[in-house]
């Protein structure tokens, strides 16, 4: 238990000195947060590893898996929601001894 703590502690510590994505207004007039394509984009605490190309996205210490259909990404940027969306959907693909690791 006080590993996960100290994970976790470790983890907020590590996410307030990442530099956040830069937000742009897109043509809709909307906020968009550009993705890095060369490593970690980081919003609001949370930083993901979106592969644009791939159409894949992962958070630190799970698997990598899709990005969803609805999503965009083709532009090189992705609204608020979407990327809470991604959040998700990265947090909901697992990590080391997940359920899919066990045999």
């Amino acid at each position: 238990m006080r590993k996960w703590i100290g994970l976790g502690a470790l983890a907020l510590l590590a996410a307030c000195d990442v530099p956040q994505a830069p937000v742009v207004t897109g043509p809709d007039g909307q906020a968009r947060i550009r993705i890095n394509t060369s490593g970690l984009t980081c919003y609001n605490t949370r930083c993901l590893d979106i592969d644009p190309d791939a159409r894949s996205v992962r958070q630190i210490g799970n698997r990598t898996t899709g990005i969803p259909r609805n999503i965009d990404v083709s532009d090189g940027a992705v609204t608020p929601a979407e990327f809470e969306q991604l959040g998700v959907t990265a947090s909901l693909a697992g990590g080391m001894g997940s359920r899919g690791d066990r045999g």
